[in-house]
């Protein structure tokens, strides 16, 4: 019997000003996200898979200078004996 199961999450900050100790700080501007996963079970002994992160591409920093990374997709498949 085949099967489907996914999963989504979202997340986001609102604007703030980082602290930069000894230097100028920064603002940070605000960002949210969208993350996708689903998995889809073949038979008994197949199932594959996939995710989206970052499913917009948005463009922001956790961290002033440390970019985060943007869209990226992972898929794969899983075999039980």
């Amino acid at each position: 019997m085949a099967a489907l199961h996914a999963r989504s999450a979202n997340g986001g900050v609102k604007a703030r000003e980082e602290l930069n100790f000894g230097g100028p700080n920064f603002d940070i501007e605000d960002y949210s996200f969208v993350n996708i996963a689903a998995e889809y079970e073949v038979n008994p002994h197949l199932s594959i898979f996939g995710r989206i992160d970052n499913l917009t591409n948005e463009h922001y920093a956790e961290v002033f200078g440390f970019p985060a990374l943007g869209r990226a997709a992972y898929g794969g498949a899983k075999v039980r004996f």
